[in-house]
């Protein structure tokens, strides 16, 4: 019987443990050396002034809204083709959602899908690079509005102007959740060239000794995980090159299947490798369950059916793109296999 290949594959390198090994051998556990190293790095990285590291991607975006002056009853522009938990972010800012849809041809919202709110007067905008490709964050900041550029899925990027991915927003947020591509289990972080932003975040990162604010709560990354974070950023370069020398093997293999060939988007990393499975998506979803192939539906849920809103493009994409397992950790005879038995059940569900 065949091995399952899993959607995604976590996997520490002897230098990961070594790193974390030895801020546990320090006792760094809590906030600390570590984190102020991790947040020292992440701003060389990225070009920026500052960087907050917090305990997660989540908390991160909803540590941004709140620094930058969105309060209850605002209105925030996000793609309703994106991860719920963006959502959750701007309802923890007691915001009011507007959901925006994908550009006709990508999986971003774009400055148009936006501008179509302006009547809703949103406060800002968060514009995630959805899965690797590009969101137009300097056409949606002509707007005239503060964007988050949520780089969660977009980490090693570069704009078309050479500078990276995150270099642009009011501020950008990070995940460094388990899958994403600085994996550190947990924790996130915000950017921003902005000193009184960040030093509202770091406020809002801790509700304990200081005056408590509105907003404030247990927001911190541990040292243990901020070790494990920068040594994932000391790799992300290899990460990035693995997944693209893996992505232009399903290129071949699938050819105008493939939702990067077919559209000829740019897409700096490939965190999700997306093929067009068109009406028969269920049945290719079963399908490769069966097969031991473990595919899936690259969003869960679109935030438009949970908060209301009509975003045709985004429905569209949710009914036909399926996300093929695509991680350093798959082993090349994995890839083969996704290639060959893929190519099969996409020609015969169709």
């Amino acid at each position: 019987m065949k091995n399952r290949i899993p959607h995604s594959r976590p996997f520490a390198t002897d230098s990961d443990v070594r790193c974390v090994t030895d801020a546990l051998r320090a006792g760094r556990f809590s906030q600390g050396q570590e984190v102020a190293g991790l947040e020292q790095a992440l701003a060389a990285a990225f070009g920026r002034k500052e960087a907050v590291a917090v305990s997660s991607g989540t908390a991160a975006v909803a540590l941004a809204l709140v620094a930058l002056g969105v309060r209850a009853g605002d209105a925030v522009a996000l793609p309703s083709y994106t991860c719920q938990n963006v959502l959750a972010a701007v309802r923890y800012a007691d915001a009011r959602p507007l959901c925006a849809d994908v550009g006709k041809d990508g999986v971003c919202l774009s400055a148009r899908t936006v501008s179509v709110l302006a009547e809703q007067r949103p406060r800002a905008v968060v514009a995630p690079h959805m899965f690797g490709y590009r969101a137009e964050i300097e056409e949606i900041m002509a707007l005239g509005l503060p964007v988050i550029e949520d780089c969660a899925q977009a980490v090693g990027g570069l704009a078309a102007d050479g500078t990276r991915l995150g270099a642009k927003g009011a501020m950008a947020t990070l995940s460094f959740f388990a899958t994403k591509l600085l994996p550190a289990g947990e924790g996130g972080a915000c950017l921003t060239d902005d000193a009184d932003l960040a030093a509202t975040v770091r406020a809002l990162r801790d509700s304990d000794k200081q005056p408590l604010r509105d907003k404030a709560f247990n927001f911190k990354m541990s040292d243990i995980a901020a070790a494990l974070a920068r040594a994932k950023l000391d790799a992300l370069a290899d990460n990035v090159a693995t997944r693209e020398r893996i992505a232009a093997r399903y290129d071949k293999a699938f050819g105008p299947q493939s939702f990067r060939v077919a559209r000829a988007a740019p897409q700096p990393v490939c965190f999700r490798y997306l093929l067009d499975a068109g009406e028969h998506l269920e049945l290719a979803l079963r399908r490769c369950e069966e097969a031991g192939i473990a595919c899936r539906k690259p969003v869960w849920n679109p935030l438009h059916r949970i908060a209301g809103g009509t975003c045709p493009e985004t429905d569209r994409r949710h009914e036909s793109l399926l996300s093929v397992p695509i991680y350093p950790g798959l082993e090349p005879d994995e890839a083969e296999r996704i290639c060959h038995e893929l190519s099969e059940i996409l020609d015969g569900a169709n």
